[in-house]
């Protein structure tokens, strides 16, 4: 073999080589994704998009167990929607506990409540005089 096809040979093994080093290091460098599901956009609630949920759905009417109640209110987007207060509607007999009334950067709002009625209650939510579509039924024996 010639003295130039070696060299030629060596060269594109060189090349190749090189190649796969970088692509190696490039490949197993971490990748961060800093995304996340909240905002603190001053766009205005989207009550289609945002939701109100109650964990559990029973409790003892002694006055002690409590049921959460959770809201997450959200933009057009899908968007948490911060700083905003929410208002639990229902009867009086349902002692409600504020424990979160104004939404986080998430959008979240969190009330606790209990009863020493036994009954089922039909909770709704609403804000800046919006009330959410969705309700939730919960229920204290």
């Amino acid at each position: 073999m010639s003295k130039n096809i070696k060299n030629t040979q060596l060269l594109i093994i060189i090349i190749l080589l090189c190649g796969l080093v970088i692509g190696l290091v490039v490949s197993s460098r971490s990748v961060i994704f800093q995304g996340k599901a909240s905002s603190t956009n001053n766009n205005s609630v989207s009550v289609q998009n945002s939701y109100l949920f109650a964990s559990p759905l029973a409790a003892k009417a002694d006055g002690q167990e409590k049921i959460r109640l959770t809201i997450f209110l959200l933009d057009s987007r899908g968007l948490g929607i911060s700083h905003q207060k929410v208002t639990i509607n229902a009867p009086s007999s349902l002692q409600l506990i504020n424990t979160q009334p104004t939404t986080d950067d998430t959008g979240k709002a969190i009330f606790d409540s209990s009863s020493t009625v036994a009954t089922t209650y039909q909770i709704s939510a609403s804000t800046s005089n919006q009330v959410l579509p969705q309700k939730v039924k919960i229920t204290f024996n």
